[in-house]
């Protein structure tokens, strides 16, 4: 490609790096995920495989240091690192983030240097979602950005996430790029010596229109699916709850002298939002009470430690006692190992409606460099160099807590990004989910609205409703359709209320995962493999 008279061979990975952070918020043009790797894809066809790698790093790098910018002025603030130290931090992330659509781009130039014919669109499509799957798992996993969460502002596209979770969806969106490119370049090399793009573009297109057409079904079946699991809602256990959003600036959390603030800001939204509850609550399918009402706080909302007995803590359960409600709510906690030493947890607790704890929940997926350093003495030398990083561990169960009828499948923040702990809680009996967050330290960037949107997912995956609070927003209710019936905005003191209803039963994805999905993605990334044939003379 030449620009001004300049050869520019970066330029289709740069842009398709560039079109792919805009489909997420804060721009969450979607309809750009359609075509947003046609440039990498052709920058890489039928190139050296290392040229090829080159480009997809380059476009990896683009993408997740638009996309992620903000993590380097994070832990720049808060992690007591200055900007020398932090910027080359984040680079290293993104270094190794790109390392996966460049694996991607080399094996589709390995694939289509040299061949007469074309590798299957399924084998690229499915190679991204293996790769994609991957990096959500690998080295602690970071699914942060799947191509499927593009899709959120179209909740009728994501149904089909009962089925196979975000992956399946990311395997269409690869899918739909590489025919849309396909029967592109068969318009632009009809009639021309190219062999490989030689064929009628009768043929490109009535691949693309038969795709087309299994996407307006899937449309169909998403329209389908919300209204028969809103009419199966209604005829299900209601319960009255409310997301309270303190909206606590992050330099005073800790402090203590706000303690006693922070505490009357929750208990004054607390108070209000219990007034929106009727005098008989919510009701089970036989008539009978099922609670009076929940109230849930964010994560970490009471800076201090709970289960040690204090004022402070009084004041807490005597917040549920008052109001008469099931108060659910972040907490710093600590626990005794074999060896008698102290290990810190990031837990949730749930009190009843006298102010009495019926159960506790300890994060099991921790922030790796951000609540605990990884690997072990692998990684011991940077504590010196990142001096704020917390010495939390994990906790040891998926189990929902229990309060009642109430089985409360908790997601402390960064657990909420990964769709495999929402699916273990519900199988472990959870009838809904609740998101407790602290998102303020991204400030207002698109942060706080990526975060949310993969609660969206989560919804959908379960079919269980979603109660999210954080501290600065974004906090929503959202129904078993990824549909929000209430929602915040950022760092105001609000709360939100309304009904959900107490789900059973168990959706296809919660009962047998993504793994059929990722043996079929392994065949086609195979095939390819096999396949060679040499370019004709």
């Amino acid at each position: 490609m030449q620009i001004v008279g300049i050869k520019v061979s970066w330029f289709p990975a740069v842009l398709s790096g560039l079109l792919l952070s805009v489909c997420f918020p804060p721009f969450s043009c979607f309809p750009v995920a359609a075509f947003a790797l046609a440039p990498l894809i052709e920058a890489v066809w039928g190139r050296e495989w290392r040229y090829a790698g080159r480009m997809g790093f380059l476009a990896g790098i683009v993408h997740f240091g638009t996309l992620l910018w903000w993590i380097s002025p994070t832990i720049s603030q808060y992690g007591n690192l200055s900007d020398w130290v932090a910027w080359p931090v984040f680079g290293l992330l993104m270094c190794y983030l790109a390392v996966y659509p460049a694996i991607w781009s080399g094996l589709t130039g390995y694939w289509t240097a040299g061949r007469s014919r074309l590798p299957s669109s399924l084998a690229l499509a499915g190679t991204w979602t293996l790769l994609e799957w991957t990096r959500g798992h690998a080295l602690s996993g970071f699914p942060w950005g799947y191509l499927a969460y593009t899709l959120e502002p179209v909740p009728s596209m994501i149904q089909t996430a009962e089925i196979w979770g975000p992956y399946g969806l990311t395997f269409l969106i690869v899918l739909l790029n590489v025919l849309i490119w396909k029967f592109c370049k068969c318009i632009l090399n009809a009639g021309t010596e190219d062999s490989a793009f030689s064929q009628s573009r009768r043929v490109g297109l009535t691949q693309l229109c038969l795709f087309l057409a299994c996407l307006v079904c899937l449309w169909f079946f998403g329209k389908w699916r919300m209204v028969e699991v809103a009419h199966n809602d209604d005829r299900l256990p209601e319960l009255a709850v409310a997301a309270i959003q303190g909206a606590i600036p992050q330099d005073r959390k800790w402090d203590p002298a706000f303690q006693v603030s922070t505490l009357n800001t929750y208990a004054g939204l607390s108070s209000k939002a219990a007034e929106g509850f009727d005098d008989s609550g919510a009701s089970s399918d036989n008539g009978v009470k099922v609670s009076s009402g929940l109230v849930v706080w964010p994560e970490t909302a009471t800076p201090f430690y709970f289960q040690v007995p204090s004022p402070l803590s009084e004041k807490v359960r005597s917040v549920a006692r008052d109001l008469d409600i099931v108060l659910l709510f972040g907490s710093p906690a600590y626990r005794f190992n074999g060896a008698g030493k102290a290990e810190y947890l990031n837990s949730v607790y749930v009190l009843d409606s006298d102010g009495a704890v019926a159960g506790r929940y300890d994060k099991r997926h921790l922030v790796p460099f951000g609540e605990y350093l990884p690997w072990g003495w692998v990684t011991s030398w940077a504590r010196d160099l990142i001096p704020a990083v917390g010495q939390f561990s994990a906790g040891i169960t998926s189990r929902p807590l229990s309060c009642g009828d109430l089985r409360i499948g908790v997601l402390i923040c960064f657990e909420s990004i990964f769709p495999s702990l929402s699916r273990e809680t519900v199988l472990e009996g959870a009838n809904f989910l609740a998101v407790l967050t602290n998102d303020a330290w991204f400030g207002r960037t698109g942060t706080p609205y990526q975060h949310e949107i993969m609660s969206v997912f989560r919804a959908v995956e379960t079919r269980r409703w979603v109660v999210r609070a954080a501290n600065t927003g974004i906090s929503s209710l959202i129904g078993p359709c990824g549909v929000r019936t209430a929602k915040t905005s950022l760092f105001e003191p609000d709360h939100i209320e309304g009904r959900i209803h107490l789900r059973k039963g168990h959706t296809f994805y919660v009962k047998y995962g993504e793994i059929w999905l990722l043996l079929f993605c392994l065949f086609w990334a195979v095939v390819p493999f096999w396949r060679k044939v040499p370019k004709e003379v």
